[in-house]
């Protein structure tokens, strides 16, 4: 299916977490639109690197700052006709080390950003949200209407939160907000994921590849630049054009592949066809992790769009990108 994308007024864009992996690319398709960027990263995730090639550009402006400092959050969002909220702990595993993570990173971040967008009168929000938020829910597939939600870690629970938060302040206070429920998100700069693991491992140790669990976890992968793609389809076809407080869309390709047949493909892409494959046992990689996703998202397709590529065909595409990177 062709994903057309219409030709709005061009926005002033607050992009929280614009430095990192899925924000930098946000920024890079909006500038290339000649939208006007304001990238706010505390660069604890984020890399500078990763938008330096703006700097110098007249329409772009970074201010490095935290989520919780709300005075750097209001004077930044002021003034921008859209926020963009990719801000938030990427870490699913460490939060079961630092267990406040989520609950400082998610869940006061979101709301300081709320606050900030009510006291300077900004209306319109595009929240990431995750799939982790269906938990381990039998439903197959996972819809949007799907319920109750049970997350199964602390990051699940931290979107989920930030969820409920959106959807207060958007019927309490006149914002409009939008949140997209990504599938595992892949691709050139990111920094954590199956596909960055096993090119690292595979490149520390060519000979063998160790794999967290039993291999059989199942779920749908995304590349980067459909992501945005997506959510820039919803907000400018859908949103704009309908009335309400807020909506969620389930971001995601209607496949799926698994964590042994990933391994497999990085070892291919790689060119390591020797590289033995260790399996550590277990339903779940780690704590935590939601063995099986399997998300529909047949609303963004009525509505129009559709991923391009399949599960496989991402994880090909971002295991060589991520050599590229690994190798530069």
């Amino acid at each position: 299916m062709v994903n057309q994308i219409v030709n709005p007024r061009r926005p002033a864009v607050c992009v929280t977490g614009g430095a990192g992996f899925i924000g930098s690319h946000v920024v890079d398709r909006l500038l290339s639109e000649g939208a006007r960027i304001t990238v706010l990263d505390n660069l604890s995730t984020g890399r500078r690197e990763n938008v330096e090639p703006h700097l110098g550009n007249p329409r772009f402006h970074f201010v490095q700052g935290d989520l919780l400092d709300l005075d750097c959050l209001r004077e930044t969002i002021a003034g921008h006709d859209l926020v963009w909220h990719l801000a938030a702990n990427t870490d699913i595993r460490g939060g079961t080390i630092q267990t406040d993570a989520d609950l400082k990173n998610c869940v006061m971040g979101t709301w300081n950003v709320l606050e900030a967008m009510r006291l300077t009168g900004v209306r319109d929000l595009i929240f990431a949200s995750s799939g982790v938020v269906y938990g381990d829910s039998p439903a197959n597939p996972l819809l949007e209407s799907t319920g109750p939600l049970l997350p199964v870690s602390l990051y699940g629970a931290g979107k989920l939160s930030g969820e409920a938060f959106v959807s207060a302040y958007c019927h309490l206070f006149g914002l409009r907000g939008w949140m997209f429920r990504f599938a595992n998100v892949i691709g050139s700069r990111t920094n954590h994921g199956v596909v960055h693991d096993f090119v690292r491992k595979l490149r520390q140790n060519p000979r063998e590849l160790e794999v967290l669990g039993d291999g059989y976890q199942v779920k749908p992968y995304l590349l980067v630049e459909e992501c945005v793609d997506g959510m820039l389809y919803a907000y400018r076809n859908v949103a704009l054009s309908v009335e309400q407080p807020c909506d969620v869309f389930n971001l995601s390709t209607d496949t799926t592949i698994s964590v042994r047949e990933i391994a497999e493909i990085v070892i291919d892409v790689l060119g390591l066809n020797q590289a033995r494959i260790r399996y550590t046992g277990g339903r779940r990689g780690w704590p935590g992790d939601a063995p099986v996703i399997l998300m529909g998202a047949a609303k963004l397709c009525q509505l129009g769009w559709s991923a391009r590529h399949s599960s496989a065909e991402a994880v090909r595409i971002a295991a060589s990108r991520l050599a590229q990177e690994m190798r530069a």
